[in-house]
């Protein structure tokens, strides 16, 4: 008797990356582009303007309710900040509600983690992986690119490394999170699937002038890795 593969699982931006060329990897069960062009061609891009990257392959996770807090051991982390916790990151929203970012693949068990150690309290924990979308804005020009289409200030000091804030980007309901490429500014946008497809495109437009390019992973995790 034959054994089903799994099915892959594709970003709503799968099409869009296809169409420009992208040579696509498999990574915990996600077909991910790779690359586009050369790898150094690549990282030359976002280091002299800025480029977009698909993430939506990272777990995303949403922990609420009143007791939220006691989850973590440790819950210092402030309203619109985040802080790395093992092999997770993660981002206070308001008091009662958390954000919860990971690598691929980690969002089943990290959930069941988080389920485990909510079990006494009243706390909602929901898995975002497949429902919403993960573009990272990368480059010298990124916050540039962001005060474009969102009209909150992107420098370091209004928006600091680590600093996440649900807000309006582009007429959409986004949360947005720096995450830094090493000395590059980075900035994660994530929200509904469902306008993934519209967003890269506002913001392929929005950068045309800055010299914006697609990035592929192999090249981001090169960037941050410096």
């Amino acid at each position: 008797m034959s054994v089903r593969a799994a099915p892959v699982k594709l970003s709503p931006l799968h099409e869009t990356a296809r169409d420009l060329g992208a040579q696509f990897a498999e990574t915990s069960g996600w077909r991910i582009p790779e690359a586009y062009s050369a790898p150094d061609a690549e990282m030359a891009s976002a280091k002299r303007g800025v480029a977009l990257a698909d993430e939506t392959a990272n777990g995303k996770l949403q922990v609420e309710g009143r007791d939220a807090e006691t989850v973590w051991a440790s819950t210092d982390v402030a309203i619109g900040a985040g802080a790395a916790d093992e092999s997770e990151w993660v981002y206070r929203l308001r008091g009662d509600c958390f954000f919860v970012s990971t690598s691929p693949g980690r969002d089943i068990a990290a959930r069941r983690t988080l389920i485990d150690r909510a079990s006494d309290g009243f706390v909602t924990v929901t898995n975002l992986t497949h429902a919403w979308s993960e573009i990272r804005v990368l480059g010298p020009h990124a916050p540039t690119l962001m005060s474009r289409v969102c009209g909150l200030d992107f420098t370091a000091a209004g928006f600091p490394e680590g600093a996440a804030k649900q807000t309006s980007v582009a007429r959409t309901t986004q949360l947005v999170i720096r995450r830094d490429a090493a000395e590059l500014p980075a900035f994660s946008v994530l929200g509904a699937r469902s306008l993934a497809a519209y967003l890269w495109d506002i913001l392929m437009e929005a950068g045309a002038d800055l010299q914006i390019a697609p990035i592929g992973t192999g090249a981001v995790r090169a960037l941050e890795s410096r």
